[in-house]
């Protein structure tokens, strides 16, 4: 059976019945029994990891615990509730981790096709592996939020929750919790899903789902609904991702989850895979707000920002034969660009189930594959050059890149699906710009000149009114939204990288120097619950916005015309000690130095040249950006930090009309 998402009325109130069900039994049992219990059946702790700073709690074990001790008694008498058992971590526990960055749910898999479940952070390091049964999961009172009339009607959440948002932008301060399946690639592996049950407080619920600018919900589980069922549900994720949702628990508590994960051979030709069952301890709030709540459910002041607009709602569910691997439905992108089982559309070479970017197209017409095409190369400088570049001395303690992105049909690039990061990196005492590469394991930082992103009709969504200040409503425009869907390269911002944490204060100001392309570009934060338009990044040219400090996130990015767009970033660190040198400032014609030294010891440089499909050189003033406008000038560059607003950059030249989409 094809577990695409399908719905069944009589699913909620089945779910209804058990919950109650459950509510009267497992709720009272001590959830630190339980996870001293099952953290039996995980991989052995001793692979935890152990080191923690001041950003971590730690908690030792209680030394006076010991299996047998009374504990059990009053678990098997009933004692304790959910709100009692709070009051301690669980037994084991080494960490608590209540901010930053988390895939919790991160699957991975060696050469022999074995799977691990395991936490993935970057609250204390880069990439710190941790244990579930050892690691407490705090959310925070402070998370407590009113939840938009429109989602409720939708989702069937209550108006009021405890809310981890999808975009992160808190995570400085409230924990951001997602799950990672790109290192099941190693073991032949494509399709994965986490299948989730669990205990918590009376009426304590559990939803997760993504939204887009429409402010739709989309379902992540298996059959459609919006809510985890405690008895069990299955999240599906039907390729390799790193991925964010909502997450929203409706009472203060003790979650206890037991999570075991599948993995599926690349085309499900062969027998699935599973991981050994983890435990997962979530407390929500604190015991105060927990006791203080009885029997009442939480109630949250209005938030600032406005309610997203209403979408149809769906009702009910259905389940689904186990043991099937998740499969997206071929479909077009939806109007808010985020559905998560989208295809890069029909035509040669597409794949039925959406996992890969279809391959470009070339203009129709004889002679189509000579036709001269601007291509961005990196090379290293000549001895002329070299001098040039030197004369013009980069600011200190800044990077500046380019970002090559084609856009429309034929798109095409080296980057058309997968997960990026552009951010700055150390190295030798100079500060360049990386972007890190997620689509090899382990990830990659590498030049950005170096990839192309092409976004192409996966990429394409309807215009909705919240975009009318850089787009009309209606038109055709494309999308990389702020989570990852198949087919669409998925570029954020970070400042993660360990040298860039440890050796510099404050966060990372990243600044639009200049923009070329033949329409405009918008880049803004997501609103609340990762809908509609929330903070503005950039407002033209000049303009600059902060990403805080240990931070990985992910915006809005909007092209409103098909061709090809150059956009020249900075970035811009205080470090701890010493001045870094800058990079990629030096400018000899069409030259940009990378930040690289080349063989001969000269500066690297990224050039635009003409070429064919073939390869061939031709004459550049024949190249063409894939739509019919004039270049734009270069904007000369400023430092000066101004307030973030949503930004719309115009060309410079004729504005093709945007064509409608059907």
């Amino acid at each position: 059976m094809n577990p695409t998402k399908q719905r069944n009325p009589g699913r909620r109130a089945a779910r209804a019945f058990a919950a109650m069900a459950l509510a009267a039994t497992s709720f009272l049992v001590p959830a630190a029994a339980q996870a001293a219990d099952e953290a039996t059946t995980g991989p052995d702790a001793a692979t935890d990891a152990t080191a923690a700073d001041a950003s971590v709690t730690t908690a030792e074990a209680d030394a006076s615990t010991e299996e047998g001790a009374p504990a059990s008694s009053e678990a098997l008498s009933g004692s304790i509730t959910s709100c009692d058992a709070m009051r301690t971590a669980p037994q084991g526990t080494t960490a608590t981790l209540d901010h930053g960055h988390a895939d919790i749910f991160d699957l991975t898999s060696d050469a022999s096709g074995a799977l691990t479940l395991r936490i993935k952070e970057d609250a204390t390091g880069s990439g710190v592996l941790r244990e579930p049964e050892r690691t407490l999961l705090a959310v925070k009172g402070s998370t407590l939020t009113q939840i938009p009339a429109s989602v409720s009607q939708v989702t069937g959440a209550p108006t009021a929750a405890y809310l981890l948002g999808q975009s992160g932008d808190n995570q400085a301060t409230v924990l951001w919790p997602g799950w990672d399946t790109l290192g099941i690639t190693a073991g032949g592996y494509d399709a994965a899903r986490f299948h989730v049950t669990y205990s918590g407080p009376a009426d304590g619920r559990i939803y997760a789902f993504t939204s887009g600018l429409t402010g739709a919900a989309q379902a992540v589980t298996a059959d459609g609904s919006y809510d985890l069922a405690p008895t069990g549900d299955d999240i599906d994720q039907a390729y390799p991702a790193h991925k964010h949702v909502n997450w929203l628990f409706t009472r203060a508590g003790r979650y206890v989850l037991t999570v075991q994960a599948t993995a599926w051979p690349k085309g499900a030709t062969g027998a699935p895979a599973q991981s050994a069952a983890r435990t997962y301890t979530i407390d929500v709030a604190d015991e105060a707000s927990c006791v203080a709540q009885g029997s009442q459910p939480p109630t949250a002041e209005p938030p600032g920002n406005s309610a997203p607009s209403t979408p149809d709602a769906q009702q009910g569910g259905t389940g689904q034969a186990e043991q099937q691997p998740p499969t997206p439905t071929p479909s077009t992108p939806e109007a808010d660009g985020t559905n998560p089982t989208a295809t890069s559309g029909s035509g040669a070479g597409g794949t039925a189930n959406g996992r890969g970017a279809a391959p470009a197209k070339t203009s129709g017409g004889a002679g189509a594959t000579d036709r001269c095409v601007a291509t961005r190369v990196t090379r290293e400088a000549t001895e002329a050059e070299a001098a040039t570049l030197a004369s013009n001395k980069a600011p200190a303690n800044t990077a500046r890149t380019t970002l090559t992105v084609s856009v429309g049909d034929g798109a095409s690039g080296n980057a058309t699906d997968g997960h990026f990061d552009l951010g700055p990196a150390i190295e030798n005492g100079t500060l360049v710009a990386r972007i890190k590469d997620d689509r090899s394991q382990p990830a990659q930082w590498v030049d950005p000149t170096s990839l192309t992103f092409a976004l192409g009709d996966a990429a394409r969504i309807t215009a909705p009114a919240d975009l009318s200040f850089v787009a009309s409503a209606g038109s055709s425009v494309w999308l990389i939204p702020s989570t990852q869907i198949a087919g669409v390269p998925w570029l954020g911002l970070n400042s993660q990288r360990e040298e860039i944490v440890s050796g510099t204060t404050g966060g990372v100001q990243f600044t639009l120097d200049a923009v070329e392309g033949p329409g405009r570009v918008a880049v803004f934060n997501a609103g609340a619950l990762g809908s509609g338009v929330g903070e503005h990044v950039f407002d033209g040219p000049g303009s600059a916005y902060t990403l805080g400090a240990n931070t990985h996130a992910h915006q809005n990015w909007v092209f409103t015309a098909p061709g090809t767009y150059t956009l020249t970033i900075s970035m811009r660190v205080t470090p701890n000690g010493e001045a870094l040198a800058g990079s990629g400032f030096g400018s000899g014609g069409e030259l940009t130095a990378t930040g690289a030294l080349g063989p001969n010891g000269r500066p690297m440089v990224s050039q635009v040249v003409g070429r064919t499909a073939s390869g061939k050189d031709c004459d550049l003033s024949l190249a063409t950006t894939g739509a019919d406008t004039i270049p734009l000038t270069v904007v000369s560059l400023t430092w000066a930090l101004t307030g973030a607003a949503c930004v719309w950059v115009g060309a410079l030249g004729r504005r093709r009309n945007l064509r409608a989409q059907s």
